[in-house]
């Protein structure tokens, strides 16, 4: 093989070895950190948001009455702190910001805001920072499975549903569901979504849990709220009884009415990593650049030599 052949080879892989080293730095690195001050003065843009912050759950996390009525019982352990505040130090004892703040969600900026786009951290892994038995049951939920996020159904702004009732917002999904139940029995007694699907819980409130169950599971226990002296009927309720306990005994399975709403769930966004396709499309560049600009350099070396 020609020696001018095996140097451009060298070279080429040289350089992709180079390229491929960097791209690698770059994506473990992920974004830079903030860069330019962090502004303070939200309110000034985005008014009726903070707005609606300051009369939230989460704007009043630190005050709340309960709380700091907990807070002194427990003697002020920092603990409670970390979500109650916003950017808690455990050592020095001082936060950031009363509440759940601002920061919370929106960290890790690039440069001065607005010049640069404010980054926003809306996953459900985010919630689980203080929601921590919550999350817990939505992931072992058909709706933890869809990767149906939290921010879906809650603003995180106002601590509220996105919609105006349980039944609205369940229905922007489930309208198959929805549009039948109106004609059932329990329509008709104005039992809604959440008295069936989404129990109140019998957790402490302080122990990351809300306070309804977010496994949206029907169990014995929920129907025996209401049907527990007619489990065992003999008579004219005895089919309609059987009927519900095929229907408990018997769920949908994924491919029915559950999996066609999984068609409208919005996927909860996932960090980026490097496909290894990026890689070697880098080493080729690089292969072909070390090749190609190997020549040239030579060439550009031998005039320097002839001009001395």
């Amino acid at each position: 093989m020609p020696r001018k052949l095996v140097k451009r080879l060298i070279s080429g892989i040289v350089m992709a070895l180079l390229l491929c080293l960097a791209a690698a730095a770059v994506s473990a690195a992920g974004p830079p950190n903030q860069s330019g001050p962090v502004r303070e003065d939200c309110d000034q843009c985005h008014g009726s948001v903070v707005e609606s912050w300051e009369q939230s759950a989460h704007g009043h996390a630190l005050d709340n009455a309960e709380f700091q009525e907990a807070l002194k019982e427990n003697g002020g352990e920092g603990d409670c702190l970390t979500c109650h505040t916003t950017g808690f130090d455990p050592e020095s004892g001082e936060w950031v910001s009363d509440g759940v703040a601002c920061l919370a969600c929106h960290e890790g900026q690039t440069g001065p805001h607005p010049e640069t786009a404010m980054p926003t951290n809306s996953s459900s892994r985010n919630c689980s920072t203080c929601h921590v038995e919550t999350y817990e049951e939505w992931q072992n939920s058909a709706h933890g499975e869809g990767e149906l996020s939290c921010v879906r159904c809650h603003n995180p702004h106002t601590a509220t549903l996105r919609a105006g009732s349980m039944e609205e917002l369940c229905a922007n999904c489930h309208n198959k569901e929805s549009y039948f139940y109106n004609t059932t029995a329990h329509a008709e007694q104005d039992l809604g979504c959440t008295d069936c699907h989404l129990k109140i819980t019998e957790s402490p409130m302080g122990e990351g849990h809300g306070l309804r169950e977010h496994t949206f599971a029907v169990d014995l226990e929920t129907c025996n709220q209401c049907h527990a002296d007619q489990m065992h009927l003999v008579g004219p309720d005895a089919e309609s009884e059987t009927a519900a306990i095929t229907i408990i005994n018997n769920p949908p399975a994924s491919g029915d009415d559950g999996g066609n709403n999984k068609e409208v769930m919005t996927a909860e966004p996932e960090p980026a990593t490097a496909s290894p396709v990026n890689y070697l499309f880098v080493a080729i560049v690089g292969l072909m650049f070390g090749v190609t600009v190997t020549p040239l350099a030579e060439n550009w070396i031998g005039r320097l030599r002839n001009r001395d």
